[in-house]
Parts: C-alpha cells; sequence; structure tokens
C-alpha cells in the first residue's frame, strides 16, 4: 500500500469517527415499497458488475420513488437480507431508521397481510410477538374468527 493510501485511510476512518461521534439519533419509521435483491436490480446497468449469484442475494427495500433502505443486518434482519428465494413482493417494515446511511435496524415487517416480529420466546423474528400484542387479530386489525 503506498503512504498516499494509508494517509487516505486514515483520514477517512477518523471522519468515520467524528460522525459516529456526533449525536445522532435514529427514528422509529415504517416504509412500505418492493422486497428486491439491489444486485438483480442493477443488473439493468449495462458495465455493472452484478453477481448475486456467485455471492448470494443481498436483499433491501425499493421505495416507489426508487430509492433503497437498506437492512441493517443482524439477528432481526438476516431473513429479510437472504431473501427466502422471494423477489418483488410488496413487504412493510417499521423500525429505526437513519436517514445518512439510509438504513434501517428492522423492529418488525409485513408481507402478504402477515406482521412479523422478534420473539424473546424464540430468539429469533416470528409472528408470536405481534400475535400476542394483538390476540385474535390479524395485521390489518382484523379479528382472525
Amino acid at each position: 500500500m503506498t503512504r498516499k493510501s494509508i494517509i487516505l485511510a486514515i483520514m477517512a476512518l477518523l471522519a468515520l469517527g467524528a460522525a459516529a461521534s456526533a449525536d445522532k439519533k435514529a427514528e422509529m419509521k415504517t416504509f412500505t415499497g418492493t422486497w428486491t435483491c439491489l444486485a438483480c436490480d442493477l443488473k439493468q446497468y449495462e458495465g455493472l458488475r452484478a453477481q448475486c449469484e456467485d455471492f448470494g442475494h443481498k436483499h433491501c427495500l425499493r421505495l416507489d420513488n426508487g430509492r433503497y433502505i437498506q437492512f441493517l443486518e443482524n439477528d432481526h434482519s438476516i431473513d429479510l437480507v437472504k431473501g427466502g428465494g422471494r423477489h418483488e413482493a410488496k413487504i412493510s417494515v417499521r423500525g429505526l431508521y437513519d436517514k445518512d446511511s439510509r438504513t434501517m435496524d428492522i423492529e418488525s415487517y409485513t408481507i402478504d397481510g402477515m406482521t412479523t416480529a422478534w420473539c424473546d420466546q424464540h430468539h429469533r423474528m416470528d409472528m408470536c410477538a405481534w400475535q400476542a400484542k394483538h390476540p385474535g387479530k390479524n395485521e390489518g386489525g382484523k379479528s382472525d374468527k
């Protein structure tokens, strides 16, 4: 690595540290859009080397205005990021949103009318947490009976 590259890398790290130490707060937000693989979407542009078939799909949320929201990768979002074999599905996601990075720490998500949230009992995202807070109702607030 050249001396110039090392200096630039150090400057970038210092800038990141300064930005991280600023008093920023993420907001709880809900977004609705299309659950899609970013690499698959980018294949339409000539010259871009999207290789999701080789490296795996990385899903995110594409809003109707064409902007993308990334999911913060953790135990709450891993199923959303991997995708479960689905593309182009309508989805609503709720969580802490950082507008600068356009990244969301997922709290819950709704696909096909079914809401999934973190379950402390099962230590994973499943439907038990949402249903425990809303007994006898489906995601739309209507009775299951």
